[in-house]
């Protein structure tokens, strides 16, 4: 067996339920739907975005909701996969947008020491997913997908439709644009 035959005639039978979908098959969406939610499609691009595991199947979730509430929109211009990948990453980024930043920590169960360095933790993440969510999506999405899910390069240019020398300079200036914003929020907050 080919993988990537495999994955060529996968994309190929989800643009076919998408436009059987779009063109208002419910059968069509339900078996879309269930094929997302089983291959945990929807899932993984969420995770790109979010850490939190309750905010990634609530978020998951609503993008499910996103995918059955905007399927007539879809037209085959992009793959079906690329398509998910826009409505996922808008509903993460809506969530982490929502989230409250300030986390209580103080539990009796903690020790002070153990309180702090998960309170550094925490915060460090928060002020990443934080940073992370403020960069120009163009660039997050390139970042997200090399340095979170270890993608290649030739990966994310089929992946986001783009030149591989695009790749290249979105990575770098994303990553220089995330640095520059975990600098500025700093340990104090």
């Amino acid at each position: 067996m080919d993988p990537d035959q495999d994955r060529i005639d996968a994309g190929e039978v989800l643009n076919a339920l998408a436009l059987n979908a779009a063109s208002g098959s419910s059968e069509a969406l339900d078996e879309l739907l269930q094929v997302v939610d089983d291959q945990r499609l929807a899932n993984a691009i969420v995770r790109r975005f979010i850490l939190n595991e309750e905010l990634v199947d609530e978020a998951t979730q609503d993008t499910l909701i996103a995918v059955a509430e905007s399927i007539h929109k879809f037209r085959s211009e992009s793959k079906f996969t690329t398509w998910l990948y826009s409505i996922a990453r808008n509903v993460a980024i809506g969530h982490l947008r929502r989230m409250n930043p300030d986390v209580s920590l103080d539990s009796a169960e903690n020790s002070a020491g153990a309180s702090r360095r998960l309170s550094s933790v925490v915060s460090e993440r928060t002020a990443i997913q934080k940073a992370i969510a403020q960069l120009p999506s163009h660039y997050r999405d390139t970042v997200m997908l090399r340095d979170v899910e270890r993608r290649s390069y030739e990966e994310i240019a089929e992946e986001l439709d783009i030149e591989l020398n695009t790749v290249r300079s979105r990575l770098a200036r994303g990553r220089a644009m995330l640095a520059a914003a975990i600098l500025d929020e700093g340990p104090h907050g």
